[in-house]
């Protein structure tokens, strides 16, 4: 029997990887692959393993080129037939294997990961032996370094904020500082990882270099503001000043932009939609009078605001 159907339209990517598994089942004359164990293997229906199998034997090459692969006579298995080709997964080439190793050193995987064990023997090029290409290109392994490149990449893919301690080139000392990573790259000349962020206490976007990051955690999930460009260009700007700065990065603030920052306040510029909205005039509420806007019709909206929610909580009933 088959394995559990799927449905939909899959991936180039998904359809990709599934015919390279076949091809590698192919791997020396005389082996052979069924449509049912193919189907059992993907979790496909037999329809959609034999279309891939039509798919193979066309790949195979024509007028003895290519991969000779013969079948039953219901077209249900399939062989191996060239005597003279054997079949192999796709590999990368040479230059791509000691790029490959490089890269896995860069980042700090150790010999027996999983994982590199896993590209090493299914994709890699035949002949090329780590030590030698660690002693071409050097090998920057670090336990601290390996530990920033992990955590930031979960920042990344989960997009989770990060806290940690930071040194930069004007700071006397390290400060803690609170970042969404958007990319990880490698600066090809100095050999150093930068994470492009988004800074949760300046609000502004920031590049931090991994080996300057201590102390390093992961934090609750974060949400990156809204790009700038979605406010028209006519929309009215107010300025607001923050006396407790923690609010400016513990809730939301899409279109802020941050003209002053002390250590016990933080002044700047945001966006008002008028009677549009009550977005501002709500959130100077939840701010609890730590938020004051330079604008009356503002501030007006929020105490209103805030004395109707007060008078809907002394309606509840009391439990």
């Amino acid at each position: 029997m088959s394995g559990k159907r799927t449905s939909g339209r899959k991936p180039s990517r998904q359809r990709i990887r599934e015919l390279i598994l076949v091809l590698g089942s192919l791997s020396h004359t005389g082996e052979r692959i069924s449509v049912d164990a193919l189907a059992h293997r993907l979790g496909i229906d037999i329809s959609e393993a034999s279309a891939m199998m039509e798919i193979v034997c066309q790949a195979s090459g024509e007028e003895s080129r290519g991969l000779l692969i013969s079948a039953n006579d219901d077209f249900t298995e399939f062989t191996l037939e060239y005597p003279a080709i054997h079949g192999r997964p796709i590999r990368l080439t040479k230059s791509e294997t000691i790029a490959l190793v490089h890269a896995l050193d860069l980042a700090g995987v150790p010999d027996d990961d999983p994982v590199r064990t896993r590209l090493r023997s299914a994709f890699s090029y035949d002949g090329i032996d780590d030590a030698d290409v660690r002693s071409a290109l050097g090998t920057r392994r670090n336990h601290s370094l390996t530990q920033a490149v992990t955590l930031c990449a979960r920042s990344l893919v989960e997009s989770r904020m990060l806290t940690f301690a930071y040194q930069g080139i004007a700071d006397a000392e390290p400060r803690e500082r609170c970042a969404l990573v958007r990319n990880l790259r490698l600066d090809n000349n100095s050999n150093l990882w930068y994470a492009d962020s988004y800074d949760l206490d300046r609000l502004e976007d920031r590049s931090f270099r991994l080996d300057r990051m201590r102390s390093i955690t992961l934090g609750p999930v974060g949400r990156l503001p809204e790009q700038s460009e979605s406010i028209a260009t006519d929309t009215r700007h107010v300025e607001v000043c923050f006396s407790d700065p923690s609010y400016a990065t513990l809730l939301e603030w899409p279109g802020l932009r941050i003209t002053f920052e002390g250590a016990d306040v933080i002044r700047g510029t945001i966006p008002y939609y008028g009677q549009r909205s009550d977005w501002l005039p709500r959130r100077v509420a939840a701010c609890a009078g730590t938020l004051h806007v330079a604008n009356e019709e503002v501030m007006s909206e929020a105490r209103k605001y805030a004395r109707a929610t007060l008078s809907d909580m002394d309606a509840l009933p009391l439990v």
